[in-house]
């Protein structure tokens, strides 16, 4: 089996290393040229997650928008996993077009994780006050939702599907569906979207909605009681199962260009456990600096504005992911085969999700 241990900062040192090496900046670094300085590069974040309904939303067109009105879109892959990078300008709306030919929307408060799924479109129809959803996106950048209504609304989602979650192995108590990372795989949170049917009608000012829970037609309470839920997801600690399989996904951006990267087969041992990880990354790289030397290599680095999170999976069932976040910026200097390399940064922000498999 593939050892891999937790250390995000490896991939974009060396993604930074390799770009200077091969040829100064093409990376799109902010690096210093003898024309004089120039101007910084726009700030983005990067949004990524999972569009299904059960089965993935495959191989389609994801566009988000951000609060200044600007937009960006991507494409999901076979599995439904989209990564896009956009100016940074929170919080942002998203959508995509399934095959049946309705619309999904969803919502990130910041950069991350943000699913596109009919949950998460019902909890924005919720908390928009059952108004169509098409002209929320056209007019974001003067008509926003609070993150704190989406966040109620959302609870209202699990508490009327709580039977549900429970019989698919989902805690409705704890599970953030519009944060927490999934597979259309059929199974756990997956296994729920297939379980439910969301139509939404709408004329130019209002929709009403048809719910289905199975075969059997039912009324939403949009007043439901949500106590004891508080999307707390696995805490700061998971327990790794002796002899458990993960796989790991890596997605992100260096300098606004996208990266997505997927390893099976992973040790359990290689998967962290709690968030110590995270920190003793932050202690030692944040700022510090360091050096990669080869033949006809010779370069610097440091990092700086490093930030890393960790949200745990708890007990860890098959299916559990374990989100790891790091972000920051890392700047290299040096010589390559005989070439000067000016002072050149990479801004870097990258999602690691371990899903237990098996």
């Amino acid at each position: 089996m593939m050892k891999l241990p937790f250390f995000p900062p490896r991939i974009a040192r060396l993604a930074a290393c390799a770009c200077l090496a091969l040829a100064l900046g093409a990376c799109g670094g902010d690096g210093g040229s003898s024309g004089g300085a120039s101007a910084p590069a726009p700030k983005t974040d990067t949004l990524s997650g999972t569009a299904a309904t059960g089965a993935a939303v495959a191989n389609a067109t994801v566009t988000v928008v951000n609060a200044a009105g600007a937009t960006a879109t991507g494409k999901s892959g076979a599995d439904g996993r989209y990564s896009i990078t956009i100016e940074s300008a929170p919080p942002y709306l998203l959508k995509v077009s399934t095959g049946s030919g309705s619309v999904l929307y969803s919502f990130a408060a910041s950069a991350g994780t943000a699913n596109i799924t009919p949950l998460t479109t019902l909890a924005l129809h919720d908390a928009g006050g059952r108004k169509p959803l098409a002209a929320l996106f056209e007019g974001w950048k003067t008509t926003r939702l609070a993150g704190d209504a989406i966040t109620a609304a959302a609870k209202r989602v699990n508490a009327n599907f709580a039977a549900l979650y429970t019989a698919k192995g989902v805690d409705p108590k704890t599970f953030d569906f519009f944060s927490r990372g999934f597979a259309a795989d059929g199974k756990g949170f997956d296994a729920v979207l297939d379980g439910v049917s969301i139509s939404l009608s709408c004329s130019t000012t209002s929709c009403s909605e048809t719910i289905k829970v199975g075969e059997s037609v039912t009324t939403y309470d949009f007043s439901i009681s949500v106590a004891g839920i508080s999307f707390s997801g696995g805490g700061t600690s998971s327990t790794i199962p002796a002899g458990s399989k993960w796989e790991l996904t890596v997605r992100g951006s260096a300098n606004g260009v996208p990266f997505e990267q997927t390893i099976g087969n992973i040790e359990f041992g290689a998967v962290p456990a709690s968030a110590d990880g995270a920190q003793q990354v932050v202690q030692q790289y944040g700022g510090v600096s360091g050096g990669v030397s080869g033949p006809g290599v010779s370069l610097t680095y440091s990092y700086s504005d490093l930030s890393t999170s960790y949200e745990g999976c708890g007990g860890c069932g098959v299916g559990s992911t374990i989100v790891l976040k790091s972000k920051g910026s890392v700047s290299v200097s040096g010589t390559a085969n005989g070439i000067t390399i000016p002072p050149t940064t990479t801004r870097f922000d990258y999602t690691y999700t371990y899903r237990r498999t098996s």
